[in-house]
């Protein structure tokens, strides 16, 4: 079925509104910034810390595996963004008059996607490419790495916290709940940091991986919130 380019334009016209008035929603508040600056500052304070009392020995070889900490731990950070999207909704009686809108729930769905997204990708990389451009020596195979890994996660976890927020009645238990993400990561990271960064053949496998799950997964999400 081949679809008019009025019907096209339409579609995308009220996706477009959809995605500007969920950034206004974002920009108004101010708490949803507060967990993108905490990692970066508390993880170059720690950084700070050592060199100062080692003499920067302690952090010799490591500067590859501190990027992509750092990358790791902001990707949970769009998890209240996406939490808000529906459960807020919800816990606003809002979501039955925004399903009673005109609006296509599909189109709904992906214009508060789109406005999520962005924010834990966005912050992800800004955050890694200032520590690089601050630590040149850190090889360009390492950096990619990390950079990739950080991407992986950010789709993984936003895609989880998605699913959590049709699920649950309340942001603040989306929230919590989806917050519980960094304990694992920090694991992962931690215990194979050394092979991931040896080269990009695990890291783009990675995000190959993190690209089907997160498809899917927004899939899922996409048939529960058009049959709610």
């Amino acid at each position: 079925m081949v679809i008019p380019a009025q019907g096209r334009d339409d579609k995308l016209e009220n996706m477009l509104r959809v995605f500007r008035h969920e950034l206004r929603l974002i920009f108004r508040d101010p708490k949803f910034w507060i967990p993108f600056v905490i990692p970066p500052v508390i993880l170059a304070a720690s950084q700070g810390i050592a060199v100062s009392r080692y003499g920067g020995q302690i952090m010799e070889g490591m500067e590859g595996y501190m990027m992509l900490l750092l990358g790791c731990l902001m990707a949970p950070m769009g998890s209240p963004l996406a939490g808000d999207s529906f459960a807020g909704e919800r816990e606003r009686n809002s979501l039955e008059l925004l399903q009673l809108s005109p609006i296509k729930p599909s189109t709904l769905f992906w214009g508060k996607l789109l406005a999520i997204l962005p924010f834990p990708v966005v912050f992800s990389l800004l955050a890694q490419s200032a520590y690089w451009l601050a630590h040149p020596d850190i090889p360009a195979v390492s950096a990619v790495a990390s950079i990739l890994g950080a991407l992986s996660a950010v789709l993984l976890t936003t895609a989880f916290s998605l699913m959590l927020s049709l699920r649950v009645k309340t942001v603040r238990a989306a929230a919590h709940i989806s917050l519980f993400l960094i304990v694992p990561l920090l694991l992962l990271v931690q215990m194979f940091h050394e092979v991931f960064l040896q080269g990009l053949l695990l890291p783009v496998a990675t995000l190959a991986a993190s690209v089907v799950l997160c498809a899917v997964s927004v899939s899922l999400g996409l048939r529960r919130f058009v049959s709610l």
